[in-house]
């Protein structure tokens, strides 16, 4: 790569790390905090919730709203112009790690970077096929989500004006396909599918994924984007599901609208197919 095509956003990055066991020495990178070159700093949880659960069990729950809090309490500090250099823990088994330097694309770009570099437990699309990445079944039942709300929509009255805006292909580079769920305008909308119980994280995963299209598609330009959602399809848990699977679920949903609101992407949770057509029409209305 020449230099002339090296990127040319300039970062710095930290880890924000937890001892899990205090005095051990055992650290546990769960958030990252960049800042851009015009110095505005933010930052982002890096382990997703299900991912506690599996490492922590019954101490999951503690860990997730520790964590939480830590990103959150670190949120309000930086909108407040609080230096990275002086930003306070609200925890005392948590720290700042060492600044890095980065050259990247675009802020997320930065953090899909920082992710990989710092944590084995987070997921990042940098330096990896997306498409290898999602679950099988996950990525099955994400396409049946987005085929009911297709079905939804042909059998609408006003089905003609949005029938074709579903599965859209866009060329990015070379051979390399974007598939968008649906288009019209400058509404984009991705579909995916949040389900309580074993399943959760693997559909977790594969939203991010969809979140991750939405990177490459400003990044690349493909499309003047106005409005763009990740419209999830969430299942009530019934009886069968314990409280805990119930609490995961809900950890779930808001770990996604986070993660979809740092890249100025909406969440749309919806109960049925026809509550997601019946939105995407409201939606392409206002495009």
């Amino acid at each position: 790569m020449l230099p002339s095509e090296l990127p040319t956003f300039e970062a710095q990055w930290w880890p924000i790390q937890l001892e899990t066991v205090p005095g051990s020495g055992e650290c546990l990178t769960i958030a990252i905090v960049v800042r851009g070159p015009q110095g505005q700093a933010t930052v982002r949880q890096a382990i997703a919730p299900p991912t506690l659960h599996a490492i922590f069990g019954e101490a999951g729950k503690g860990m997730q709203l520790l964590v939480g809090q830590s990103v959150l309490s670190l949120h309000r500090q930086l909108e407040q112009m609080v230096k990275v250099e002086h930003l306070e823990m609200p925890f005392g088994n948590s720290f700042i790690g060492a600044v890095r330097d980065c050259l990247a694309r675009d802020l997320n770009e930065v953090f899909d970077i920082a992710m990989r570099l710092s944590t084995a437990f987070s997921m990042s699309a940098f330096g990896v096929r997306t498409q290898d990445k999602a679950d099988k079944e996950a990525r099955r039942a994400f396409a049946e989500w987005a085929e009911k709300v297709r079905l939804q929509v042909v059998s609408a009255q006003w089905q003609d004006a949005l029938k074709d805006g579903f599965n859209i292909s866009i060329k990015v580079s070379g051979r390399k396909q974007l598939r968008l769920g649906f288009q019209y305008g400058g509404y984009v909308a991705q579909f995916g599918v949040l389900r309580p119980g074993r399943t959760v994280t693997a559909d977790l995963r594969a939203i991010k994924l969809k979140l991750f299209d939405f990177d490459t598609l400003r990044r690349e330009q493909l499309l003047p984007v106005k409005r763009a959602e990740i419209v999830v399809g969430v299942q009530k848990p019934g009886d069968t599901f314990t409280k805990r699977q119930v609490e995961a679920l809900a950890e779930c949903w808001r770990y996604v609208e986070m993660e979809a609101k740092a890249r100025n992407v909406f969440a749309v949770q919806c109960d049925s197919a026809a509550d997601a057509a019946q939105h995407l029409y409201q939606q392409a209305l206002a495009a």
